[in-house]
């Protein structure tokens, strides 16, 4: 679909962005989202690469799950009334670049989210634990899988730093065992409920 896009140039122009893509048409897509090139735009005027945030969803056929993305212009909204998403029991929103990045690898690597939530709260806690100051603006992340290690990744602790923290695929299982229970529990039902699992749920630093 023709969406109008505003360079910083000031050149206004339109470009073909779609409202739905299914990775398992679109093999490449996938690639495109892990090294930030996806839905990115040349401006015709200057040339400037522009990755503009337009609504969407990134469906896979093959595996059944489907993601809606939500620009982060959108995300307060969002937080406070979450869109309905009916029918597929793996069907998520997302809020921003770096949630659907998350979200991709996780279900590429075939692991449940709410899991995955589930153990960056208790990252999350750790690192809180350890730092004296309230109002830093830290987030977690999920990384990748290596062999039988989950990897996650914490930015906000140092400037230009990323942190690393590691935790072994045996947690992860024991975690999934009782996922289903603890999501109907306090405060993880607060960030496990469908269709938006995010820990950025529970821990917004934006005081709007």
């Amino acid at each position: 679909m023709k969406k109008s896009i505003t360079c910083m140039c000031e050149h206004r122009f339109e470009a073909d962005i779609p409202d739905k893509v299914d990775l398992e048409k679109s093999a490449d897509s996938i690639a495109s989202i892990i090294d930030g090139s996806f839905m990115t735009v040349s401006c015709p005027s200057c040339g400037k690469l522009l990755k503009p945030e337009f609504p969407f969803t990134l469906v896979h056929g093959g595996q059944g799950w489907e993601i809606r993305f939500v620009p982060e212009l959108a995300r307060q909204k969002t937080m406070r009334q979450p869109p309905i998403v009916k029918g597929k029991k793996t069907a998520r929103v997302v809020i921003g670049y770096s949630e659907l990045l998350e979200k991709v690898k996780i279900f590429e690597e075939q692991l449940d989210d709410r899991v995955i939530e589930y153990l960056k709260y208790f990252i999350m806690s750790k690192v809180m634990e350890k730092t004296e100051d309230e109002e830093k603006n830290v987030d977690v992340y999920y990384h990748e899988r290596q062999g039988d290690v989950l990897e996650f990744h914490i930015q906000g602790l140092k400037s230009d730093e990323v942190g690393v923290f590691k935790l072994p695929m045996a947690t992860y299982r024991k975690a999934l065992a009782d996922i289903d229970r603890h999501s109907s529990e306090e405060p993880f039902r607060d960030f496990l409920t469908p269709p938006y699992v995010s820990l950025n749920k529970f821990y917004s630093w934006d005081d709007g």
